[in-house]
């Protein structure tokens, strides 16, 4: 009888414990299910933990992104536009101021289209003259100097020799030209002893010159002229190269005259 009580009694032990385990076991999943809800504020995912760089309060996106991507135009300043046409057309304003300044201040261009004043520039030659001392005033060119300058009684630009200057008392004798009752000595003529004049004798007057081509019985010069005297003022220049391309001309090169 013991032992069967003493059965019995285990029996009931063991269902008694198994029933506190089941009514325990509802409270403890409920624990379980707490502990594995994520706490506030706190996430689960496997993202890097590296946290993402965002630009800084109050900078934007364009400020703090890399110079290599901002645009050309933001990085170049800007040109003016007088800028831009001097970068354009600067050369060619240099280019026209240098050459005014040559040829209307320093050098002068003229032409002899006839030949009165062959040997020395031949028929239709291109002549380089010194400007620069006629451009800043008047002075009186050395005798035998070759000049330019205007005719008014022809109404053009023309070359010849100065022969007599300011105060001279010129006259002609046997084919030659005397200044002051002095013979002339011309070397650069190419046939001497032929010079002549209608008018023996030419007193040249203060503040002017007379002068003569180089070919005497072909130049049309102060010998012939209603007015023979040119005013100094009336100077260009003084013609210091001769420059002879034709084939027809007496000679064909570049020639210092001076």
């Amino acid at each position: 009888m013991e032992k069967k009580g003493g059965k019995r009694l285990a029996r009931k032990e063991d269902s008694g414990r198994r029933t506190a385990a089941a009514d325990v076991h509802p409270a403890a999943e409920e624990t379980r299910e707490l502990e594995d809800v994520p706490a506030e504020g706190v996430t689960t995912d496997s993202a890097p933990e590296t946290a993402e760089l965002r630009p800084a309060e109050g900078t934007s996106e364009t400020e703090n992104a890399p110079a290599a991507e901002k645009t050309p135009e933001a990085a170049q300043p800007a040109v003016s536009r007088g800028r831009r046409l001097w970068n354009d057309y600067g050369y060619l304003v240099v280019t026209l101021a240098v050459v005014f300044v040559l040829f209307r201040v320093l050098l002068q261009l003229s032409y002899v289209p006839s030949g009165s004043m062959e040997t020395t520039i031949p028929t239709k030659s291109l002549n380089i003259g010194w400007r620069l001392p006629y451009v800043v005033g008047d002075p009186v060119p050395a005798r035998g100097s070759i000049v330019t300058f205007w005719d008014e009684e022809l109404g053009k630009v023309l070359v010849k020799r100065v022969i007599g200057l300011p105060g001279d008392a010129i006259t002609f004798e046997g084919g030659f030209v005397y200044i002051n009752g002095e013979k002339l000595e011309e070397e650069y003529l190419p046939v001497s002893g032929i010079t002549t004049s209608e008018k023996e004798r030419f007193d040249v007057p203060e503040g002017c010159i007379f002068v003569m081509g180089d070919n005497r019985t072909g130049s049309y010069d102060s010998r012939r002229w209603e007015n023979p005297y040119i005013p100094v003022d009336q100077i260009q220049g003084r013609v210091l190269l001769a420059v002879s391309i034709g084939s027809e001309q007496s000679w064909q090169g570049i020639r210092w005259i001076a």
